[in-house]
């Protein structure tokens, strides 16, 4: 029978231990309601503002369009290519991704983006289960990079993870990196790819990941597929919005004595396929189409629905669910669903919704437009649709997603558990050398990526490592072991949390603290993701088997958590990590990072 643990750190302030078990209490600072964003007045908030332009202009916020900067690209279709061969016989797939700052406008308002190959949203990347994947990335940036291919569980390659710290250095200015690993033969769906250095996913570094398989259950039930990427915005870059959340005066001096600490920037506009407005759908009547949403913000939940037109359920994080109709989907930060949408009402255009979940922010945008609509055509010309809201048009009946209605259509009861780990997530105000920072903890720990020595590194020398800077908090265990991870929430929000290199079960969810013995779990056929949704001041207990060898990250996926320090690590069987076939050329580059290096 396990024990009811969580995780704390014992030794001197340098070094901390990667696993010791022990009760650990944190006093949660309770943030303040939304506020709105407000103009600073006085002598102080001048200086805030002086160097916030200041920030913005060293770290390149341009918002004009500047002669050695391209103009991006987007996308103009979002049709999968009905000549890709889904089959058995697997194939190496090779791509190259060039890394580079661009010139934008997606929603209207010209600046300067992150982007792949000059595009935005980046180029699909496309496989069959069992092929081996290889993508070139060349970093054009005056920063370190990384790219994560989110989802796959890299089985023995966990130095393709693409982890800022934990997997790789970032890939410095004018080098490249070569990811080559195989997907697994039993993953298929929809996944993706982004930057995993800082915040820089946030300003355009994301694309899609498809992976076809005649194993999966829905294959053959459906005649096309279509990508629908979902997104908030910002219409500067992100790193100087990053300086301001991380002070101790917040966005916008939102955080002025401490008052709401950890408050979000809230975005300025929200995106479908890249766009704010004009993105178009232009379908066939009476066919069946796989809609393959992906949430690829930084902080906001979407509630998607296309006007009068059912939506099938059909996967949730590469797993195959059983069909369930519903009305709308609500996908958090990271989280994929796949629906089937048939196109059998009256001929013409349909509104495609992507409404922002706007009361989770913390500070509210008065500009920010929360229904980002897009438009859906068959059998007619394009025109404006005049269509209702299901929220409008039946509210009684209008049915949405809900975590109770998510049933793996291939049954897999989880394992009995072998050990249970419980975090406590929370955002405090620090005190250090620099000043007073507003950070993100698990437990006791605020995570630092190390950029020129990350965990995977330090685990494969000689010797099973246990012990870690301050900064890291790791889970060693060198046996295959079946974790019960309790995840409590001190903060008002929701938190999409991702674990990297594995699929887990979500055994339950609940408000307050879980309390073992009292708090139900579900352990026939529970609902398996890689990513969930933590509630507000609540709870989720999940369930995985540590039998991938590597350093895993299970961290929040909203983008200023992350970088604020809410992440922590798993090291799967290090004996077996020691073994792995690291390239010469990752710890190449950690010797020779420099001033271009990001943090987290």
């Amino acid at each position: 029978m396990s024990t009811l643990l969580s995780l704390s750190k014992e030794g001197s302030s340098g070094d901390h231990e990667g696993l010791t078990l022990k009760e650990t209490r944190i006093t949660p600072i309770r943030r303040s309601g939304r506020r709105k964003l407000f103009v600073i007045t006085g002598i102080a908030g001048a200086i805030v503002v002086v160097l916030a332009l200041a920030l913005g202009l060293g770290l390149g916020l341009g918002l004009k369009k500047t002669s050695n900067m391209s103009y991006v690209t987007t996308n103009s279709s979002f049709l999968l290519d009905q000549n890709f061969v889904v089959t058995n016989t697997t194939t190496t797939r090779y791509y190259e991704f060039v890394i580079s700052e661009a010139t934008g406008s997606p929603d209207g308002f010209e600046r300067t983006m992150l982007v792949v190959n000059n595009q935005f949203p980046g180029p699909l990347v496309e496989v069959n289960s069992g092929d081996e994947l290889v993508v070139n990335v060349f970093n054009q940036l005056p920063n370190g990079t990384t790219i994560h291919w989110h989802g796959q569980l890299q089985n023995g390659t966990n130095y393709m993870d693409g982890t800022n710290g934990i997997t790789q250095c970032p890939i410095p200015p004018g080098m490249n990196f070569t990811y080559r690993f195989t997907i697994n033969p039993s993953q298929y769906g929809t996944f993706w790819y982004h930057a995993h250095a800082s915040t820089q996913y946030t300003d355009g570094i994301y694309g899609p990941l498809v992976i076809h398989s005649p194993s999966e259950p829905i294959f053959g039930q459906y005649d096309r597929d279509v990508l629908v990427i979902l997104s908030d915005w910002y219409d500067v870059m992100s790193s100087g919005l990053l300086t301001q959340y991380l002070s101790s005066a917040g966005i916008d001096g939102s955080n002025y004595g401490g008052v709401n600490p950890g408050a979000e920037p809230p975005p300025d506009s929200g995106l479908i396929n890249g766009k704010m407005n004009g993105s178009s759908f232009d379908l066939e009547p009476n066919l069946s189409y796989r809609l393959r949403i992906i949430n690829m913000g930084t902080l906001t939940e979407f509630m998607f629905s296309v006007d009068s037109h059912v939506l099938s359920v059909v996967e949730a994080d590469g797993i195959s669910i059983e069909p369930v109709n519903v009305h709308r989907v609500p996908i958090h930060v990271a989280q994929r669903y796949s629906v089937i949408l048939t196109t059998n009402q009256t001929a013409g255009s349909y509104n495609v919704r992507g409404e922002m979940q706007s009361s989770c922010y913390k500070l509210s945008n008065p500009n920010l437009n929360t229904m980002v609509l897009a438009t859906m055509t068959y059998g007619a010309s394009p025109t404006t649709p005049n269509t209702q809201d299901w929220s409008d048009a039946i509210p009684a009946l209008c049915l949405d997603l809900n975590s109770t209605m998510i049933v793996p259509q291939i049954a897999m009861d989880p394992p009995n558990s072998t050990d249970v780990v419980q975090i406590f997530m929370s955002f405090q105000q620090t005190t250090q050398s620099g000043g007073t920072q507003t950070l993100a903890f698990m437990n006791s720990t605020s995570w630092l990526s190390d950029t020129t020595n990350p965990t995977l590194l330090q685990m494969s020398k000689a010797g099973i490592q246990t012990t870690f800077d301050s900064n890291q908090l790791v889970v060693v265990n060198d046996n295959i072991t079946v974790f019960d991870l309790i995840l409590n929430n001190y903060d008002d929000a929701s938190h999409p949390f991702h674990l990297h290199g594995h699929v887990f079960w979500i055994l339950g969810e609940g408000d307050g603290s879980y309390t073992s013995g009292v708090s139900q779990l579900n352990t026939t056929n529970p609902p398996r993701r890689d990513t969930l949704t933590l509630p507000g001041y609540g709870w989720v207990a999940i369930r995985f088997i540590t039998d991938n060898p590597g350093l895993w990250a299970f961290h929040c996926h909203i983008g200023w958590h992350m970088a604020a320090g809410l992440l922590m690590q798993f090291a799967d069987l290090p004996s077996q990590i020691q073994q792995l076939q690291i390239p010469s050329y990752l710890s190449d580059q950690c010797a020779q990072q420099g001033g271009g290096v990001v943090a987290n």
